[in-house]
């Protein structure tokens, strides 16, 4: 029997969590990637594949719900 060669591609998504302080959401958006970017035990693969996936206040510093708050930033940043 003959063999072939064959690429396989297996996809993960991994979430990681940084709680900043900062004066705004968009801000605090800018820091926790460059953390991330500054972070050298993240793969280089792992950054160039990194998003925001939500941007939430803490301990109800809105007067939104965290997933309105979340769904908020999405629509309008």
């Amino acid at each position: 029997m003959k063999t072939k060669f064959y690429e396989i591609e297996i996809g993960s998504t991994t979430y990681h969590t940084w709680k900043i302080k900062a004066e705004s959401a968009n801000k605090a958006q800018e820091i926790a990637l460059a953390e991330m970017d500054a972070d050298w035990e993240i793969s280089s693969e792992w950054k160039q594949g990194a998003e925001v996936t939500s941007c939430n206040p803490v301990d109800g510093t809105s007067h939104m719900s965290n997933e309105e708050f979340g769904k908020y930033l999405k629509e309008n940043t």
